[in-house]
C-alpha cells in the first residue's frame, strides 16, 4: 500500500487530505474553475484538541472540501498509522502559493480578518514578491463574538469584492464556523480559514528560518516569540496528542494482523445501495468506494456500508468513508455503516466517529438537521474555545 494511493487519510477522526503542496493548489484552482462553493480548512494539532471537545466543530470540518495537514504532528501520526501523508501542507506556505497563483492566472483573493494593518503589510509584501498578484479587497471587522459580527456589512464587502479565493484569518475555531454558517451567502468559490498566516506574512510575527522548519521545530521558534499564548496552548495539544493518538494506534494493531484480501458486494433496492464489505477495507478497495459513490450520485441513492465481515479498518479505509459521507451529504443523499464488528467498531470509538454509527432499520442523518439548517444556528462555545 503506498501513500500515492490513498488520497484521504483518517487521523483523530479528521478526513485529512494526502496532497503535496502543488496538488493542493491544483485542487483549490480546479475547485475555482467548477462553479461550486467549497470550504477548506487547514488542520494541525490545536484543530485535533478542538475538535474532539466540540462535537459540531468536528462535524464542520468532516464536510469541509479538504482538510490539509498544517502540522508536523499529523504527519508524523500518518506514519505511525503505517499511511503516511506526502508532506506538511501549511496554511502560510499556501497563502504564499495563491498568492503565485493569482499573479499568473488572475485569481481575485480578498483578505478577512486579523488587521487592517497585517492585511495591507501582507499584501504589499506579496505584490512586491508576485507583482500582478490579484488582491481584491481585505476587511478586518471589530473583535466581537460569532454570534454578534455584523455578517451584512462583511458579506456586502465580500460582495463587492467578488473574489475567486476568501482568506479567513479569525482562527480556529472561529474562522471554521464562521465560513461553514455564511458558506451559502458567500457566492465564493474557495473559503480558506488561515489562522494567524497574515502576521507572518506581514513580518508582525517572524517565521522560522527553513532550517528550523526542516527540522520540524518551527513550533518552539514561534514559542519563543510568544511564550505566555503558546506555552499553554501547546501544552494542552501535547496532552491531546498523548491522550487519544495511542488510543487510535492501538485499536489499528488490535485488528487482524493478516487481513484476507478485501472485496464489495452491491446489494440495489429502492434508491438504496448497500455495500457488504468483506476483508480489508484499504487500497483499490478504497477506489471502489469512491467509484460506488460516484454511481449513487448518478442515480440519486443513499448508501449503506455494511461491515459485518470486514477483518480491517485502516486510515485510508477510514478516510475514505469519511470522504464518501462528505460527498454524499452535500449532495442531499444519505451514508450509513452498519454492524461494524468488535474490532472495527474499537476503530470508530477511537477516532471520535460513533455519530457514522445507524440503525439501518431506523436511519436517520446524525445530527439530525440538514447543513444548510446548522450554518443558521448560534455556536455558542465557539468564541471560548477561540481564547
Amino acid at each position: 500500500m503506498t501513500r500515492k494511493n490513498s488520497r484521504v487519510v483518517s487521523l483523530f477522526g479528521l478526513p485529512i487530505s494526502n496532497v503535496s503542496m502543488e496538488r493542493a493548489v491544483a485542487s483549490i484552482e480546479s475547485r475555482i474553475r467548477s462553479g461550486g462553493s467549497y470550504q477548506i480548512a487547514t488542520a494541525n494539532l490545536d484543530f485535533v484538541r478542538n475538535a474532539r471537545r466540540n462535537p459540531e466543530l468536528h462535524r464542520v470540518i468532516c464536510e469541509c472540501a479538504m482538510v490539509l495537514p498544517d502540522g508536523f504532528p499529523l504527519v508524523w501520526a500518518s506514519r505511525l498509522m503505517k499511511r503516511p501523508l506526502h508532506e506538511r501542507v501549511a496554511g502560510s506556505d499556501l497563502t504564499v502559493e495563491l498568492a503565485k497563483l493569482s499573479a499568473e492566472k488572475g485569481y481575485g483573493i480578498f483578505l478577512l480578518g486579523s488587521t487592517d494593518e497585517n492585511a495591507q503589510d501582507s499584501m504589499r509584501v506579496l505584490s512586491e514578491r508576485f507583482p500582478g498578484v490579484n488582491f481584491v479587497g481585505h476587511y478586518a471587522p471589530p473583535p466581537r463574538p460569532l454570534d454578534q459580527m455584523d455578517n451584512t456589512e462583511i458579506l456586502h464587502r465580500i460582495h463587492a469584492a467578488n473574489p475567486h479565493i476568501l482568506l479567513v484569518a479569525f482562527g480556529n475555531p472561529k474562522q471554521e464556523f464562521w465560513i461553514h454558517r455564511n458558506m451559502d451567502k458567500l457566492r465564493v468559490p474557495v473559503a480558506i480559514g488561515i489562522g494567524g498566516t497574515l502576521e507572518m506574512v506581514a513580518g508582525a510575527k517572524k517565521r522560522a528560518p527553513r532550517w528550523i522548519q526542516a527540522v520540524n521545530l518551527e513550533w518552539a521558534y514561534r514559542m519563543m516569540q510568544e511564550p505566555m499564548r503558546l506555552i499553554p496552548r501547546y501544552w494542552h495539544d501535547i496532552v491531546a496528542l498523548v491522550r487519544y493518538l495511542p488510543r487510535e494506534v492501538l485499536a489499528q494493531r488490535l485488528q487482524w494482523k493478516r487481513a484476507e484480501d478485501g472485496a464489495i458486494r452491491l446489494d440495489t433496492q429502492r434508491g438504496q445501495v448497500t455495500a457488504h464489505v468483506r476483508g480489508a477495507l484499504t487500497g483499490s478497495l478504497c477506489r471502489e468506494v469512491r467509484d460506488l459513490v460516484t454511481d449513487a450520485i448518478r442515480r440519486g441513492e443513499n448508501v449503506t456500508v455494511d461491515l459485518a465481515e470486514a477483518t480491517q479498518l485502516n486510515a485510508d479505509g477510514l478516510g475514505c468513508l469519511l470522504d464518501a459521507r462528505r460527498t454524499l451529504q452535500n449532495r442531499g443523499l444519505d451514508f450509513y455503516i452498519v454492524s461494524p464488528n468488535g474490532a472495527v467498531r474499537r476503530i470508530l470509538d477511537a477516532s471520535a466517529l460513533q455519530s457514522m454509527l445507524h440503525d439501518q432499520t431506523h436511519p436517520q442523518r446524525s445530527p439530525a438537521v440538514s447543513a444548510k439548517e446548522f450554518r443558521e444556528e448560534t455556536l455558542p462555545q465557539v468564541d471560548r474555545l477561540s481564547a
